[in-house]
């Protein structure tokens, strides 16, 4: 496998995007000190500072039950992107490269994408209650569309020689999905996984914090309710910190296989 090594001139720039993007979170952290301390919002009861927040989020860290509560918040993320990388790929392939069931599937694609994932959190909590399998099937919804759409992209945009090409060879369906289909579809899979999961994560904490279900939005929700602010922004924090930390995970993943595996990059 040819492995394409970064030149100088690349880990520079990345090297100074990482800088710069420590020195804004040093300056958001200092201008978020600043407001609540001596700015306008001093006098406002219930905000945390930053030195407040980040404090408590030092003492959560040895905390057990912190640590259960991130565990069911990735464990409803990655379940409902799984479900959704699953529908989300059968679908948006037999969309792609059959007109038929694009012509049947797309307008009831079309409405539904647009509903946000908590529209029907009423009816979900009435038939699931607080419970893990809320949060799952939140994370399946906000998940499905990012996923299925650029499958579908994907699928649409296989070179046509390349598909006649693997008719006229006889290939069977089996090895031409694998050897002419999937090649243009893996980057925009990738690229739908990554934005899926990031939603997916973010409909995981909302299902805690809206309605109860476990992790780290219950537990944003019970100091919410109990008046710990610094514990709400210290769960915050760290619900942004697991969606930062799996965007470059999946980026990172994404680079290495399309540049090296497929000799393309991606889409997005």
């Amino acid at each position: 496998m040819l492995m394409i090594r970064p030149s100088g001139d690349q880990r520079a720039t990345r090297l100074r995007r990482l800088v710069l993007g420590v020195c804004g979170i040093g300056l958001w952290l200092l201008g978020w000190q600043y407001f609540v301390t001596v700015g306008p919002l001093r006098d406002t009861a219930g905000l945390a500072t930053a030195s407040e927040a980040i404090r408590r989020t030092a003492e959560l860290s040895t905390d057990g039950s912190f640590w259960q509560a991130v565990g069911e918040t990735l464990v409803m993320a990655a379940s409902g992107t799984m479900i959704s990388l699953l529908i989300g790929a059968v679908l948006g392939l037999a969309m792609g490269l059959n007109p038929s069931i694009s012509a049947a599937l797309d307008p009831l694609v079309q409405v539904l994408k647009p509903i946000p994932p908590v529209v029907i959190l009423p009816l979900a909590l009435l038939a699931l209650g607080p419970t893990r399998d809320l949060g799952v099937l939140l994370a399946t919804i906000a998940a499905l569309w990012p996923i299925l759409i650029q499958v579908q992209t994907g699928a649409r945009d296989v070179d046509p020689v390349a598909l006649d090409t693997a008719r006229a060879l006889r290939l069977s369906v089996a090895r031409t999905q694998l050897s002419v289909v999937l090649p243009s579809v893996i980057p925009y899979l990738l690229s739908g996984l990554r934005i899926g999961s990031a939603t997916a994560l973010m409909m995981s904490v909302g299902a805690g914090l809206l309605a109860g279900a476990p992790g780290l939005g219950r537990l944003i929700l019970i100091a919410q309710q109990s008046g710990q602010g610094a514990t709400v922004f210290s769960g915050t924090l760290c619900a942004g910190a697991l969606g930062v930390l799996l965007t470059m995970v999946l980026a990172v993943t994404q680079r290495i296989i399309t540049r090296d595996n497929w000799g393309r990059g991606t889409p997005s």
